[in-house]
């Protein structure tokens, strides 16, 4: 197999699935071409005062309909072919289809004139886009095999030793048979073939030059990415440790192993125990996240949403309380079970209702509606809270975005948990919309709605090793 890729190219699946993208815009730009050859063979003589022999006719239909079938065969073949070194990948496809193009413009050019033909121009159209995906070496061969077969067209032509199909009406004289024109044009022709070759080839280069220093760079930042989130499960584990070590001790007092504790002060203790415990939870979901980064290591489970979203609304029990704000969850249709990471839906869900409930004044309304339909379930976290502007609306999901209606621009958030629901909803194959105002907002307070759709059925986390979570970038 001919060595099309050099060394020092880097054949990561982008650079695959790019000459991907460019096979299949050939193919494209192929039946494009096979249009305007029927135009020209069956159209252009009744716009123009251009004739064509019916031998001409022929011959160009013919070539049509083989050019058509051979396009058609390339659209099926392409999904066959395999992205590797060594084998017929991508690149051999693009050059099997830039040799097929210039031999097949090559009979075209012979049977509209030769030298006078003006779709010779098609040659160096055809070398430039060959130029921005082969290596050098060969389209110069490429180039020099084109100069040389026009050489030969017009000197037979010129000889009489092949017919001279030429185009009626588009010179008044015949120039195939002048000598200073035919050397003229095949000097021009072959000094605007190299350079275009050399240009296009140059700057083929030198993209994929920058393309690979990008990719190192890349591929540093996912190394530092490592280490820094081996740093965060070392620092957080560390952490861990005291607040285990003070739920104990509390929960000694508590149970009475250090004498009596009266009722006011145990029912506070008991709030510490359960803060504590909120906090060891926390500090577990921050290494399973850290985890997942680093090993991708991810689960699918069997998840009760309803018991999910009660336990998150518990979680805020105390906020609710304190803004005597009313939380109402509705369910809809038979409650089914869905598929995916426990940990990073609780994550997603809690950072939704959390800010429903934080951005939503005392006394007011937050609705969580659940409809579990057939193919997917809807959930919708409805407030009458500050609301989004509609000049923000499309910006909170990007990293460490704050909408400018934040009146204390020092409340707890750095702007990433919408990112991050957003990229946990995409990993479970589903889909997140914003609307603000909410259906019962007030003009004080809009308010806000978020609908999430999660399918059922085959629903595992997507795998995107080394993608995971990267709206993120980190805990």
């Amino acid at each position: 197999m001919i060595k099309l890729v050099p060394d020092w190219i880097d054949t990561n699946e982008e650079f695959w699935q790019t000459l991907k993208r460019r096979n299949i815009f050939f193919i494209k730009l192929r039946f494009v071409a096979i249009a305007m050859l029927i135009a020209f063979n069956y159209l252009y003589e009744f716009l123009v005062e251009i004739k064509l022999s019916e031998f001409q006719h022929n011959a160009i239909g013919l070539i049509t309909l083989i050019l058509f079938i051979y396009n058609l065969s390339l659209f099926f073949i392409r999904k066959k072919i395999k992205n590797a070194r060594g084998s017929f990948n991508p690149l051999h496809f693009s050059l099997v289809q830039i040799l097929v193009d210039l031999a097949i413009l090559t009979l075209l050019i012979n049977y509209t004139g030769g030298i006078e033909s003006p779709l010779y121009l098609f040659y160096i159209f055809h070398l430039i886009i060959g130029s921005l995906i082969m290596p050098g070496v060969v389209m110069y061969s490429i180039a020099f095999t084109t100069i040389v077969a026009m050489v030969i067209i017009s000197y037979l032509q010129y000889s009489k030793l092949i017919s001279h199909y030429c185009l009626l009406g588009v010179y008044k004289v015949e120039l195939y048979n002048n000598s200073e024109y035919i050397i003229t044009t095949l000097l021009f022709f072959s000094l605007t073939i190299v350079v275009s070759v050399y240009l296009a080839n140059r700057i083929a280069n030198q993209l994929y030059l920058k393309e690979k220093k990008l990719h190192e760079a890349l591929k540093e930042i996912n190394d530092s990415e490592m280490k820094k989130q081996k740093y965060i499960m070392g620092v957080v584990h560390e952490i861990k440790s005291p607040i285990a070590a003070t739920k104990s001790i509390v929960s000694l007092i508590v149970d009475g192993f250090l004498g009596d504790v009266s009722p006011k002060i145990k029912e506070k203790l008991d709030r510490a125990i359960i803060r504590t415990t909120e906090s060891l939870d926390m500090i577990n979901n921050i290494l399973r996240i850290s985890r997942l980064r680093l090993l991708d290591d991810k689960t699918s489970e069997d998840i009760n949403v309803s018991e999910l979203i009660d336990e998150i609304i518990d979680l805020s029990k105390e906020i609710v309380d304190e803004k005597n704000i009313e939380v109402e969850k509705t369910l809809l249709n038979k409650l089914k079970i869905l598929k995916g990471d426990r940990v990073l839906l609780k994550l997603a869900f809690s950072n939704l209702i959390g800010n429903a409930i934080k951005y939503t004044p005392n006394n007011g309304i937050v609705l969580i509606h659940c409809e579990f339909k057939n193919e997917y379930l809807a959930i919708d976290i409805c407030d009458n809270g500050i609301g989004i502007p509609d000049s923000e609306i499309n910006k909170i999901f990007e990293k460490y975005y704050r909408a400018n209606n934040i009146s204390d621009k020092n409340q707890e958030g750095a702007g990433v948990g919408l990112s991050l629901v957003q990229e946990i909803v995409k990993q479970h194959r589903g889909s997140i919309k914003v609307k603000s105002p909410s259906s019962f907002g007030t003009p004080k307070y809009p308010g806000t709605c978020f609908t999430i759709h999660l399918p059922y059925g085959l629903n595992e986390i997507e795998e995107k090793k080394g993608k995971f979570l990267s709206v993120n970038g980190g805990v």
